[in-house]
């Protein structure tokens, strides 16, 4: 798979997080300049957890997935790494 496809996938993950658990009322251009930290108060290290899960990445990286949404995908694309026993949304 290449970066683009990984990255499209990434995105669009990031931004059903957004739509589907924290009741976001904007557009996705609007969502991917969000920073979490500022805008969902106590709840953005569940956003980032979530992230965390859904991609298989470890903890550890947590700290370099932070930032605005965009930024976060552009990360976690690079961080994370599709193995064989692992299946696409």
């Amino acid at each position: 798979m290449n970066t683009i496809e990984k990255e499209r996938i990434v995105k669009k993950n990031i931004l059903q997080i957004f739509k589907e658990n924290f009741n976001v009322a904007k557009t996705d251009d609007e969502i991917l300049e969000i920073k979490p930290q500022k805008e969902l108060d106590d709840n953005y290290m569940n956003y980032y957890e979530s992230i965390l899960d859904i991609f298989l990445i470890e903890p550890e990286h947590l700290e370099s997935i932070s930032g605005k949404v965009t930024d976060t995908i552009k990360r976690v694309t690079e961080l994370w790494l599709i193995t064989t026993y692992y299946s696409l949304p």
